[in-house]
């Protein structure tokens, strides 16, 4: 049996970036708390930058890996380190190098992972539905990202990071046996071999490709300030605990459940993705930058004023993903390797950035320097052609 374009092998796969990006979200916003007691918030981005750069070298071998071994048995791999990193997190006696490089491995193998998403639901896509199948794809992601954090809000105690990573691993489980079971079978297209000039110079020819990756690029610059900066500041300097950190975020992340898949509809049957990204690149340069000028400790208006970032954000990726996927097709390996790329690229410069900064500005400033920063994404949203 093989992955084919019927809504039965699409829901597989949905359920699996479900039940794998619960197992992930827990940890998301614990992380950096987890490591800056090891190295400080400065730092934390080192770290990050790190496993950031381990991703990209990794991705260099995806393609003769693929060919080789096919997408199932290189995935159930993944896996398989993944969770010897969260088992190794959750011990938490070990020596502080062992649990640092445990974190790198698991960042790694996450950023694999999704890679490989991408190509089962691909292969189970077509173009004229592209907006409402990752419209789908991403609410499932997104149900687990609200799901995640409020979890690790009601586990997190004292500092007891190892409970998240513990439960983490069990939450895998599930996923390792849905690929085991379901897609064992993975009928792998063609792949093409891995230029990466070549890669470079045919995405940079192609202005539509050219725009999605730059908005892909200020997104997860957007992710990885956010991620790493948001929890340290709330805990630190606003003061709450980590476990109505975690519950902030989690509420904050509806955004994401209620917008993205009815936006990719819209995006598929009536107004195409550029007036969407526009107005999502707006309400995010602003409600970010206004998160430096708040002094208030109110639970509920931190989490109003980070769900505005959210609506923003959503609209973002939505649309960046259903542009970026109408474009391209499941055998286009090396472009799916760069796009899934961007994000520990800039995982590896954004942390640095931002390290560097705190040494001369105070944190709460990093807000307003990322919410000017996210302006530019209009100036790339302009120039997309709608495919409508």
């Amino acid at each position: 049996m093989t992955l084919s374009k019927s809504s039965h092998y699409r829901g597989i796969v949905y359920i699996l970036v479900f039940l794998f990006t619960l197992h992930v979200t827990p940890g998301t916003y614990i992380n950096s708390s987890f490591l800056a007691q090891f190295v400080g918030p400065q730092g934390v981005g080192l770290i990050i930058a790190l496993g950031s750069i381990f991703t990209i070298a990794a991705f260099f071998f995806t393609r003769p890996v693929l060919s080789k071994y096919g997408n199932f048995k290189t995935f159930l791999l993944v896996l398989f380190l993944e969770l010897l990193s969260l088992l190794l997190l959750s011990v938490s006696w070990l020596p502080s190098q062992i649990l640092i490089g445990a974190y790198v491995l698991g960042f790694t193998m996450r950023n694999l992972a999704f890679f490989h998403l991408d190509i089962f639901l691909e292969d189970a896509s077509s173009d004229e539905s592209t907006g409402g199948i990752r419209g789908i794809y991403l609410t499932m992601m997104n149900v687990s990202f609200l799901i995640g954090p409020l979890m690790a809000g009601f586990i997190v105690q004292d500092a007891q990071y190892w409970k998240v990573y513990m439960i983490s691993s069990i939450i895998l489980l599930p996923s390792i046996y849905i690929v085991l079971k379901y897609l064992r079978d993975f009928k792998d297209p063609t792949y093409e071999r891995f230029d990466f000039m070549k890669t470079m110079l045919a995405v940079k020819n192609k202005v539509d490709l050219r725009a999605a990756f730059s908005i892909q690029a200020l997104l997860r610059f957007f992710f990885s300030w956010m991620i790493i900066y948001t929890p340290i500041y709330l805990v630190q300097s606003i003061g709450f605990t980590i476990a109505e950190t975690t519950k902030i975020i989690g509420i904050a992340l509806i955004a994401f459940v209620l917008l993205e898949g009815f936006l990719g509809y819209i995006a598929d049957k009536y107004i195409g993705e550029k007036e969407i990204l526009i107005t999502g690149f707006i309400i995010l340069a602003g409600s970010t930058a206004a998160l430096s000028f708040i002094d208030s400790n109110s639970f509920w208006v931190w989490t109003a004023a980070l769900f505005m970032t959210r609506v923003g954000a959503s609209m973002i990726e939505i649309m960046g993903e259903t542009y970026f996927f109408k474009k391209i097709d499941s055998s286009d390996v090396s472009i799916i390797g760069m796009f899934r790329m961007t994000r520990p690229f800039i995982y590896a410069i954004s942390p640095l950035l931002g390290s560097l900064l705190l040494f001369v500005i105070d944190i709460k400033y990093l807000f307003l320097i990322l919410g000017v920063f996210m302006l530019y994404g209009i100036r790339h949203s302009i120039i997309l052609h709608d495919t409508l």
